[in-house]
């Protein structure tokens, strides 16, 4: 067996869904949190150390820093799809969301920002595929925020999983009597259920879905 060691900071890294030769991880300062507990934090006079994304190619194993880290700069776990990587990121300190896109090997392009005040709080906020789109979840609720502003009623039992075009595809769970999940598909138009299907969706590296 070889081993191969790399000189990184710490922090866990794993496989981006829908590929087959791109690790990434996120190193955090200080301890590991979401951008919700950053918000906390900052409100209660806190200092947020920041955190940084991490790219690794297999099987070369190159390491990509693309994006600095920053003090009260928040970056979410970077999302794939098709050709690159879409980055959140939560600028606390300018009260800025930015959203990049980023092809390992070149720059971050930023793909659109808009004021933090935009959003009630950072509860769940995440970018989702495809195309990119921003939004939260909260109680009952999937708030789409951009490139769309809607919101879609959702059950305390369900979570996105992504987007495709004009539908979102949503998680649906129960235990009655034994744990089962279903994929739901929605209308992103009219907001009605189009479909409902036993199992879970996966990401392929060819840009389909399987749902297994």
């Amino acid at each position: 067996m070889r081993k191969r060691k790399f000189e990184l900071p710490n922090m866990y890294v794993e496989l981006a869904d829908g590929t087959l030769d791109w690790y990434i991880g996120l190193h955090f300062e200080e301890d590991i949190c979401e951008s919700y507990d950053v918000e906390n934090l900052l409100r209660e006079g806190g200092v947020f150390r920041g955190n940084c994304p991490y790219f690794i190619h297999y099987p070369d194993g190159t390491v990509y820093k693309p994006l600095e880290q920053k003090e009260n700069v928040y970056y979410e776990t970077p999302v794939w799809d098709r050709d690159r990587f879409g980055i959140l990121s939560v600028d606390f300190g300018q009260k800025q969301i930015i959203l990049y896109t980023y092809v390992p090997g070149g720059k971050p392009e930023i793909l659109h920002s808009l004021p933090l005040d935009q959003v009630k709080d950072c509860y769940n906020l995440k970018l989702e595929m495809s195309p990119w789109t921003l939004g939260r979840q909260t109680e009952g609720v999937y708030e789409m925020i951009w490139p769309l502003k809607k919101e879609f009623p959702i059950g305390e039992n369900e979570s996105l999983i992504c987007r495709d075009g004009d539908v979102l595809y949503f998680s649906r769970w129960i235990e009655d009597p034994c744990y089962q999940e279903y994929v739901v598909t929605v209308d992103i138009a009219t907001g009605k259920e189009l479909c409902v299907e036993k199992g879970s969706l996966y990401l392929m590296p060819d840009g389909s879905v399987w749902n297994i």
